[in-house]
């Protein structure tokens, strides 16, 4: 087994132990850290996600951005591979369904509601594991770096910027990347947020 591999076994296994409690203060904290930041300040359209498995939760973070009229944009796979990821309008009001992984997202019918991803201020990414350096461990599918691939052609750091949420237990000492991992510039956890020295 792989050093990346034992890493998200060991690390999926600790999420799934998390009692309701311990995943609502983290969900909590980490709302509280975002909010105070000049990040979420300074940002209007923000793509999130919606836990499953562990994941420390972004819904009080969003709450607190719709009590703030900012635009809340969730990921939806496309039913074709070659741009894995669409980012689509998330109310309130806005119906839910569930993708063939069992994650819920936004029901959509028009690529026309889809934001561009270099027109999204951040861009909220979840993971398995993460380093101080930037590299993010996902679930191995490999979504979020195909369709953010794009971004590491960019001369100079404009927008989006990339926001990786994990609980703090995720962090490792060092993640093994490959040539197609799209590095982070921020790690967001319960605990702190660190921005990526370049």
């Amino acid at each position: 087994m792989s050093n990346n591999a034992k890493i998200r076994s060991e690390i999926r296994k600790k999420r799934r132990a998390l009692s309701q409690r311990q995943l609502n203060i983290a969900s909590e904290q980490l709302a509280e850290n975002l909010i105070q930041s000049k990040y979420f300040r300074n940002s209007q359209n923000i793509a999130c996600y919606l836990a499953t498995e562990g994941e420390i939760d972004l819904m009080p973070f969003i709450e607190a951005c719709w009590f703030q009229n900012k635009n809340i944009f969730l990921p939806v796979l496309q039913p074709r591979n070659h741009h894995p990821l669409w980012f689509i309008p998330f109310t309130q009001q806005t119906p839910l369904i569930a993708n063939r992984y069992g994650i819920y997202e936004p029901e959509h019918d028009r690529i026309e509601r889809a934001k561009k991803i270099v027109s999204l201020d951040c861009i909220f990414v979840p993971l398995v594991a993460f380093d101080l350096n930037g590299n993010r461990m996902g679930m191995g599918a490999g979504y979020y770096d195909r369709s953010l691939n794009m971004l590491k052609t960019r001369q100079h750091w404009l927008k989006p910027s990339l926001i990786g949420v994990g609980h703090a237990f995720q962090q490792a000492n060092t993640i093994e990347v490959n040539h197609w991992d799209v590095q982070m510039h921020f790690i967001a956890t319960d605990k702190a947020i660190y921005r990526v020295k370049k």
